[in-house]
């Protein structure tokens, strides 16, 4: 039994759901005025439904930390391997963001919106440039799209793997106490990297004992009563955490500690309940091979050029299904575009480019 590429799909597909539902129904203020009937809840149950899946954030950065550990297995025996796969991994990451980047810029080109986020002038260039290297939240430029912020952030977690994997490997499970204490009892700044570095920490830990996996090995050796008895509780401790998570005293006082707990949980569960479902998984592993570039796009939709036809459709259910039908289709038409510019030949020459001006080939 493995944890394969095919569940890291599906997580992501989870991810990117949460994600959507989100940013559409985190306040009144991301509705505005448009009415939205949200039966069978009601507005206070879908805000805060929306607030607890901030941790789609969480999901990405485990499965980060996850991903990156599982890859470099059996794989790299010296630094000059390392450099190389961050290398390729930064590229990777990097290209894609690019591509799509470029292509909402050239779409926008007609609306002003260059000018309204950069401004005119030299700088206005430069902080282009920042923004198209994902940098932009980094140094606190202007970005064209406010999800994109994440960019950041991933880019720290490439840089910084080989680093917490050797920490990691060495000092165990003393580095996940540390990266939950020592931001609190220091007082440090409540960046991102601070907020989710412990989650990090933990999918690299995870993937290095392979915990997922053996979790589940062991569920499946009960009997059928006892599978049962299970999933109930895993239910019920989805609500605790859910509770946990948002109380403004307990969840914030340990805000470092839910940011990691709450993503592995919910992949656990998804892993042991959902994805055995073969129809669900099909669904979940379609939009987890496009939850990047839906992650790129659907801010434009939602908050910058289409807002009101996201949010005209009354019922809340049919508007998140038309954002996610909308980022689906525009993501497939990136997808075309990388195959008529023959955009993976372009990356691997890219790649193999840099890694020779950098003398690693």
């Amino acid at each position: 039994m493995k944890f394969t590429k095919d569940h890291t799909l599906c997580m992501k597909g989870i991810a990117i759901l949460l994600m959507f539902f989100h940013h559409n129904y985190l306040g009144p203020e991301r509705w505005l005025d448009s009415p939205i009937n949200f039966f069978p809840f009601t507005e206070d149950i879908f805000v805060y439904v929306a607030k607890f899946c901030k941790i789609c954030v969480g999901l990405f950065v485990l499965l980060t930390g996850y991903g990156m550990t599982v890859s470099c297995k059996n794989r790299i025996k010296t630094n000059y391997d390392m450099r190389k796969y961050i290398l390729n991994r930064y590229l990777s990451l990097m290209l894609g963001f690019i591509l799509v980047f470029l292509i909402i810029q050239i779409a926008s080109i007609f609306t002003g919106r260059f000018e309204y986020i950069y401004g005119k002038g030299t700088y206005a260039w430069i902080y282009f440039v920042i923004d198209a290297l994902g940098l932009a939240h980094l140094f606190d430029t202007p970005t064209f799209c406010p999800t994109w912020w994440y960019m950041s952030l991933a880019v720290l977690l490439i840089i910084l793997f080989p680093l917490f994997r050797g920490l990691i490997e060495r000092y165990q499970g003393l580095v996940l106490a540390a990266a939950v204490l020592v931001p609190t009892a220091l007082d440090l700044p409540f960046t991102d990297l601070v907020r989710w570095l412990f989650c990090y920490c933990l999918g690299i830990y995870i993937a290095q004992h392979d915990l997922f996996v053996k979790i589940k090995e062991k569920f499946m050796q009960q009997s059928q009563m006892k599978k049962i008895l299970c999933f109930i509780c895993m239910v019920i401790g989805m609500g605790i955490i859910i509770k946990f998570r948002q109380s403004g005293g307990f969840g914030m006082k340990f805000l470092y500690l839910w940011e990691g707990l709450a993503p592995a949980y919910v992949i656990l569960f998804s892993y042991i309940f959902l994805v055995c479902c073969k129809p669900l998984a099909v669904i979940l592993k379609f939009l987890g091979k496009h939850s990047m570039n839906m992650f790129l796009i659907h801010t434009m939709f939602r908050a910058v050029f289409f807002h009101d036809f996201i949010y005209s459709f009354y019922y809340a259910w049919i508007d998140y299904i038309v954002l996610i039908i909308v980022s689906v289709a525009s993501s497939m038409v990136v997808e075309l575009i990388k195959k008529i510019i023959h955009f993976d030949r372009v990356s691997q020459k890219i790649k193999s480019f840099v890694a020779v001006r950098l003398n690693l080939i």
